[in-house]
């Protein structure tokens, strides 16, 4: 978890991490039928959807030999007043079924420290399966 960052109560289907500088957090995990091909073409679709001014950079992400993808970019409901993101996505899957693991990190723009926090919260994490 990156300096500064702090679990706020966490919900249901997500754990929530409020930061310095107005930066959040926040970890789900949620099962999915798609392949991960489909999930990270729909995640990335979704995430900028709602913002006329948007920009998606991906870069592969895989983790623990689970396909995956590092997004980032900016969303911005117009000029000069964007949400700077980064976020990484990974397809588990087990014998139960298949899970998309999402971490994402948001901010202004600018924010000062979103670089070292986007590192730190991309970083490669533990996936243990339940026995």
């Amino acid at each position: 978890m990156p300096e500064g960052f702090a679990e706020v109560t966490p919900h249901a289907a997500a754990v929530r991490l409020t930061g310095p500088a107005g930066m959040a957090a926040e970890i789900t995990l949620t099962p999915t039928t798609r392949t991960a091909r489909a999930d990270f073409e729909q995640y990335a679709d979704d995430r900028v959807a709602k913002y006329p001014i948007n920009s998606v950079s991906v870069l592969p992400g895989d983790l623990c030999g689970y396909s995956g993808q590092k997004l980032m970019g900016i969303l911005a409901e117009r000029p000069g007043k964007g949400i700077e993101y980064a976020d990484r996505i990974v397809h588990v899957w087990t014998n139960q079924g298949a899970f998309l693991a999402v971490v994402r990190l948001e901010a202004p723009s600018e924010t000062p420290g979103f670089d070292e926090a986007s590192s730190a919260m991309l970083a490669d994490f533990g996936i243990a399966m339940p026995s």
